[in-house]
């Protein structure tokens, strides 16, 4: 293999630095802590109360979600929040994990969340995907 010169090694060296920030962007941006599924499954067969917050589109959920989670899709998330209530201002400080497919979604969700005053808000790693490697229990709509 050539050498590589260094106009060609910088420019791979900026293409790779670009592809890791779009990568892990969100996670930076979410201002949340990512756990693993197996961290939410072992909090959930404790019986803690949290919330699990599947913001997939409607589709996806009816399809299989982790069980008692809560649907909101990503696009109705901003809407939703507008609609203050007392039910949303209890869950304000409550444990909220938030997933999606695979994490991207969530990540944005939560930073939403945050933005919306939520404390204690943290994403699944891997999200649903994860949950169902894991081989975990799922639910279906109907």
């Amino acid at each position: 293999m050539e050498d590589l010169d260094p106009k060609t090694f910088w420019t791979l060296v900026l293409v790779l630095a670009a592809a890791m920030a779009y990568r892990y962007m969100p996670r930076w941006r979410s201002k949340s802590p990512f756990v693993g599924a197996a961290m939410l499954k072992h909090r959930l067969e404790a019986g803690e109360d949290v919330v699990v917050l599947d913001v997939r589109t409607a589709r996806e959920f009816e399809s299989g979600h982790i069980p008692d989670a809560v649907n909101v899709p990503l696009a109705d998330l901003p809407t939703r929040l507008k609609a203050v209530d007392a039910d949303l201002a209890a869950l304000k400080s409550e444990p909220i994990f938030i997933h999606c497919n695979a994490e991207a979604r969530a990540a944005k969700g939560a930073r939403t969340l945050r933005g919306a005053g939520f404390t204690d808000v943290s994403v699944i790693n891997g999200g649903f995907t994860a949950w169902r490697r894991k081989k975990f229990p799922i639910e279906t709509a109907g």
